[in-house]
């Protein structure tokens, strides 16, 4: 039986999922006209979810490849980049792909042409480069020294097999690719919305087909609107009303959620709250 999921890409196995064609449909289309990109949507609105969809769609084609800078940290010069980017590039292909890619050390951005040309001869597939929280990239000029190296695979990718190259962040990257010499700043950019009032249904709905626990159409309502279509609360309303709430229950009422809803606001929150005093006791120089 699938659940509601209140944290992490969304399991469609294990976690009611509710698609996004149009979405997925504008993605895969500039995949294939061979565009760069750019995705931006807030925390817990199902970015990685999505992007983890365009890897299972286009993984039989092409080698999509999905990494991360949330843990670059400070980067200080150009080798220790070229190092934490290769290392994310090989655990992934390793982790997705049972996978192995062999490369001579890779110390400047200057070698990605090449790194990208071999790789892509190896496993005999086009690449997609995917990379998570962008903005975490915080060495302006080995930042410019990157977008340039893309940059000129950009006006030759097909030479250099880089089918399309995704920069996704949490905020629109605008100013961080203003600079003219970015392939970014004229590019597409695609932005992962709110849940629409259809699709907040459609994810109560697949619970109440797969459980026979029905939601009184006020609740729905109460949902949609006390969340405003953010996937993570969204999520979060329905698992707590259902495990909890209204647990063994046949029919979710309005009572129901009013606790539920109560104690999102009052209760939930002060165990953060106490949880961040707490940390700060231990801290004191904060």
């Amino acid at each position: 039986m699938r659940r509601f999921c209140t944290s992490g890409p969304v399991d469609k196995n294990t976690c009611y999922y509710v698609e996004r064609p149009e979405l997925m449909e504008e993605a895969l289309d500039h995949i294939e006209n061979w565009r760069y990109f750019t995705v931006s949507a807030p925390r817990q609105t199902g970015k990685t979810t999505f992007l983890n969809e365009i890897v299972e769609k286009t993984k039989d084609k092409y080698l999509p490849i999905f990494i991360s800078f949330e843990t670059l940290g400070r980067i200080e010069n150009e080798s220790e980049f070229m190092e934490f980017f290769k290392e994310k590039i090989d655990f992934y292909l390793q982790f997705k792909y049972g996978k192995s890619f062999e490369y001579k050390k890779i110390s400047k951005i200057s070698h990605i042409n090449r790194y990208i040309i071999e790789m892509s001869e190896k496993f005999e597939k086009e690449i997609i480069l995917m990379i998570d929280e962008f903005e975490k990239f915080n060495n302006e000029e080995l930042m410019n020294e990157f977008l340039h190296a893309i940059r000129e695979m950009y006006h030759m990718r097909k030479g250099y097999k880089l089918r399309s190259v995704i920069l996704i962040s949490v905020n629109y990257l605008s100013g961080v690719l203003e600079d003219n010499a970015s392939p970014f700043n004229i590019a597409e950019h695609i932005e992962v919305p709110y849940f629409t009032k259809e699709k907040v249904y459609d994810l109560l709905n697949q619970h109440e087909k797969e459980t026979g626990q029905l939601f009184e159409e006020e609740v729905k309502e109460l949902i949609w609107h006390n969340a405003g279509g953010q996937p993570g609360l969204t999520n979060a309303l329905a698992y707590d009303l259902v495990t909890k709430k209204a647990k063994n229950e046949k029919i979710i009422t309005k009572v129901h959620f009013e606790k539920t809803l109560n104690d999102f606001m009052y209760v939930y929150i002060d165990k953060n709250i106490a949880n961040i005093i707490t940390k700060r006791k231990k801290k004191k120089n904060w």
